[in-house]
């Protein structure tokens, strides 16, 4: 029997299962299964335009997960038509318009019932205390938008109930779901439902579609968010991208916000990390790499946190455990600074580890130590080896002598004349000579000046282009978003958010 002689009503319950994935293709096979479908097809465009970017910013509520729950209980078929989530609701108390009069589904048993019923029968809580799980998503929602709580027992579920999602914003509380946080007790749900995520026993595999991660905090010296927070959605076997604010992963400093990867836990295949206004070290970071076998695109920019974190940082020792594990795969690196209270302990002196670079972006002032290799260091643990001669400015090595051959983009943010004159000119010096002889791939050079052009002269000298960034803005952007990779980054996330001014 062929399928178009199958009952009209059998042919619609085909046509209802391929929903949404494999519609279109299916009505577009043949025009009688196209014209069966025009109910479908409807229903799906309508689903497309509703859910496939989906938000927890309901008319009347701030952070509503909730809500997003209800809708799924009404309709399950809205769980498998979002793609993109965010669950950080940045509106103001003004953009928000409650409605006493309206129908509220938290004011029907009935409505209520039907979502407990779904996550009952979700395969993530067979194992699950559905009522101990009912009642923590009852209590978080009964403190509304208290600053102190989000919905993360809602989040959770919602989660598990999602196989198509390939991007996600988590709530700006997520790093509660950590070791000594106050949602400590969620890690062991959140690294299983990554377990039944990655696994190919279940019929239903919620995340398995999950991409990207975005930001979900602000930038700013107040604000610091343990990585750790992050560590199960780095294990999906779906994972590739991950760009984060303000996320902190120190394992030396005074002020301890160590990175772990906990032993049973897989490696990630994660191929791009690009963290803005971080606060991490080379063991914190270490950590990552070593559990990273698949990065090419490393990008950050470095911020000093409260109480002094990292006010002294070594990019140094960053960059060297970078080349230990991605020196042979590496495309692109860019390490820039946003907000720098210290000293530059070790300062960066050679990428020719990294023998497939193309695109380097760098700011000067993180070659403004003395190299690892001198065995001196600056900072509150400064260290000159008897005899040795004290670094200084004029021994930052040449651009054109630590390049690798692969190279074929190279830009520079300085803050010319600082932090010395002789700072821009020790990295420029034999540039041009080397484009001749060894750099020959190198096609973009520049060198990037915040709101002046006093380095004009040194770039004309060198044959390097001089950007000039905001130079005639009335309202120019802060110094840490002239990085090129910085407003990139902002672009891609929705903007970055801003809770402090420079």
């Amino acid at each position: 029997m062929g399928l178009l002689d199958l009952p009209p009503e059998i042919l619609d319950l085909i046509i209802d299962r391929t929903a949404p994935d494999g519609l279109e293709s299916f009505v577009l096979s043949c025009k009688a299964v196209y014209g069966r479908a025009k109910a479908q097809i409807a229903k799906h465009n309508q689903m497309t335009r509703r859910w496939r970017q989906a938000s927890n910013a309901s008319p009347t509520l701030r952070g509503d997960t909730l809500s997003i729950l209800y809708e799924i209980s009404r309709e399950p078929l809205v769980a498998e038509y979002i793609e993109t989530l965010s669950l950080w609701d940045r509106r103001s108390d003004e953009e928000v318009h409650p409605n006493t009069s309206a129908y509220s589904f938290r004011d029907d048993a009935e409505a209520l019932s039907k979502i407990k019923h779904l996550l009952s029968g979700a395969e993530y809580f067979v194992t699950a205390d559905v009522e101990e799980w009912w009642h923590q998503i009852l209590e978080e929602d009964r403190l509304g938008e208290e600053p102190d709580v989000d919905k993360l027992y809602a989040t959770v579920a919602l989660l598990s109930l999602l196989p198509n999602l390939k991007i996600l914003q988590l709530p700006d509380r997520w790093y509660e779901v950590r070791k000594n946080e106050a949602a400590e007790a969620l890690v062991q749900s959140v690294e299983a439902l990554t377990s039944m995520s990655n696994s190919s026993t279940h019929s239903m595999r919620p995340l398995a579609a999950l991409e990207t991660l975005l930001p979900f905090v602000e930038e700013g010296y107040d604000v610091k968010v343990g990585l750790q927070c992050l560590v199960p959605f780095m294990a999906l076997k779906s994972i590739r991208n991950l760009f984060a604010v303000s996320q902190v992963a120190v394992n030396d400093d005074w002020v301890e916000t160590p990175f772990e990867w906990p032993t049973s836990t897989p490696k990630s295949p994660l191929t791009r990390i690009e963290f803005a206004s971080c606060c991490m070290d080379a063991g914190g970071l270490s950590v990552l790499f070593a559990n990273t076998p698949a990065l090419t695109v490393f990008r950050y920019s470095h911020q000093t946190k409260w109480d002094g974190l990292e006010s002294d940082w070594n990019p140094g020792e960053i960059l060297e455990v970078l080349a230990n594990h991605h020196g042979s795969r590496l495309l692109e690196l860019a390490i820039t600074i946003d907000e720098f209270h210290g000293e530059v302990v070790n300062g960066l002196s050679s990428f020719m580890r990294f023998e497939k670079l193309k695109k380097l972006e760098v700011d000067v002032l993180p070659f403004c130590g003395p190299p690892l290799e001198s065995g001196q260091r600056l900072g509150r643990n400064a260290y000159i080896p008897q005899g040795a001669t004290p670094w200084t400015h004029v021994d930052i090595p040449c651009m054109g002598d630590m390049l690798p051959e692969s190279i074929r983009e190279l830009h520079v943010n300085t803050d010319y004349p600082e932090p010395s004159e002789q700072a821009l000119k020790a990295l420029f010096k034999n540039i041009r000579d080397r484009r001749k002889d060894k750099l020959v791939r190198l096609e973009k050079s520049v060198i990037r000046q915040y709101r002046s052009s006093t380095a004009q002269q040194l770039a004309d000298d060198h044959g390097v282009v001089l950007e000039v960034f905001e130079e005639h803005s009335p309202n120019p952007r802060p110094r840490s978003m002239m990085p090129q990779w910085k407003r990139e980054f902002d672009t891609l996330v929705g903007g970055i958010v801003m809770t402090t001014s420079e």
